[in-house]
């Protein structure tokens, strides 16, 4: 590798300042998914400033190329806040990853940087899954991104360090609502009723039986169950009972699994006590699996900026990220990037208390733009 590290270090200490202050910027734009139109607007502005090619995308998206051509590197950023404590803030970081960004992009076009890469600013990774929709519209063709990089601020994870590995790194998730229907009445006469909860409580367990059997395979997947609701006082039996839950796995095949038992076991559940059942099964996310060749290939770069001890292997998460869609389209590398010093970077994503060294800004915009400027150097 040829790159001069020292030169890009320089390059991107000299706008630090201006980085930060479009982190705080952002985080005072905090917007929720597909509102994130004055996010979009200050995205834009910033781009175009800096003579960088942009357009709209996925509604309130943003997308940005340098050196446009046939085929390019993609780069993704998510946008959008989550709702804490009746706010619109971003307690994921979102802001980080957009500052990061941003600040990449910069940094290329002031080093001179001549291959095709797109910015991908994608709304709504929160909640409706965004990504499915820049993919709907061509976000990740003319120019066709052959390979693409995203990551996420990780808490507990140090500053300068960051977690990447080949495979699957985060969940897929499917969530499920599963009505019983019975026959409500008088609790003082059970006899001339179907109590709803019999089938749901029968369910429930027959489920954890049932799934506890694959014992070689339960490091691979949870199904929880986080919700149970039927009837609201002491002597009425109610009608439904209904169930609310979650099913994480790192396996496709596994995801269709749970999938196709969950529906047998809540149908025997209900013929066991002649109730009905409507069952309702959303499958949301795939599993994020980066592509062993281009996760290689990064992490042979990865720690040469870095240094081989501040690039950890990540150990695969049950949360789940809309980024796997893309991974399913083209060949994709997701890492973690270290947030934690000096007391910042400790609480989780999603606390009101969540909080990150603005050091990382650096570190970040440092390993994208100095892996393009190496494998464009090699």
């Amino acid at each position: 590798m040829t790159l001069n590290i020292e030169y890009l270090k320089d390059i991107i200490r000299k706008n630090m300042e201006l980085f930060i202050s479009i982190r705080r910027d952002l985080n005072r734009l905090a917007e929720l998914s597909y509102e994130e139109f004055k996010t979009q607007k200050y995205i834009t502005e910033r781009l175009s400033e800096w003579g960088i090619e942009n357009f709209p995308i996925a509604k309130t998206g943003v997308i940005g190329i340098i050196n446009r051509s046939d085929e390019c590197i993609g780069i993704r950023s998510d946008m959008d806040a989550i709702l804490v404590e009746g706010q619109p803030r971003h307690c994921c970081g979102h802001d980080f990853h957009m500052a990061v960004v941003l600040g990449t992009a910069k940094v290329l076009v002031d080093m001179g940087f001549e291959g095709c890469v797109k910015f991908l600013f994608q709304p709504a990774e929160e909640g409706p899954g965004g990504a499915k929709r820049v993919i709907q519209e061509g976000g990740l063709e003319n120019p066709k991104v052959t390979k693409l990089l995203g990551f996420h601020v990780w808490p507990g994870v140090d500053v300068g360090t960051i977690e990447v590995s080949s495979g699957a790194i985060m969940a897929s998730v499917d969530d499920f609502e599963i009505e019983f229907i019975g026959k409500g009445g008088h609790a003082a006469m059970p006899e001339v009723t179907k109590n709803p909860i019999y089938p749901a409580t029968d369910f429930i367990q027959s489920s954890n039986n049932f799934f506890s059997a694959f014992s070689n395979k339960l490091s691979s997947f949870h199904i929880s169950f986080s919700s149970i609701n039927s009837g609201e006082t002491f002597n009425v039996i109610s009608e439904t009972c209904k169930i609310k839950g979650t099913a994480r796995t790192f396996d496709s095949s596994m995801q269709q699994f749970i999938y196709k038992n969950i529906k047998k076991l809540a149908k025997l559940s209900a013929q066991k006590y002649d109730c009905h059942v409507n069952i309702n099964y959303y499958f949301q996310y795939p599993p994020l699996i980066n592509s062993h060749q281009a996760t290689e290939e990064f992490l042979d770069v990865a720690k040469k900026l870095l240094g081989p001890e501040n690039v950890k292997k990540a150990i695969p998460s049950f949360t789940a990220e809309d980024f796997a869609f893309y991974c399913q389209k083209v060949a994709s590398v997701y890492f973690r990037l270290g947030i934690k010093e000096k007391g910042k970077g400790e609480n989780p994503l999603h606390s009101p208390y969540f909080n990150a060294s603005e050091d990382s800004i650096f570190y970040g915009i440092f390993l994208l733009a100095g892996y393009l400027l190496a494998i464009q150097k090699s």
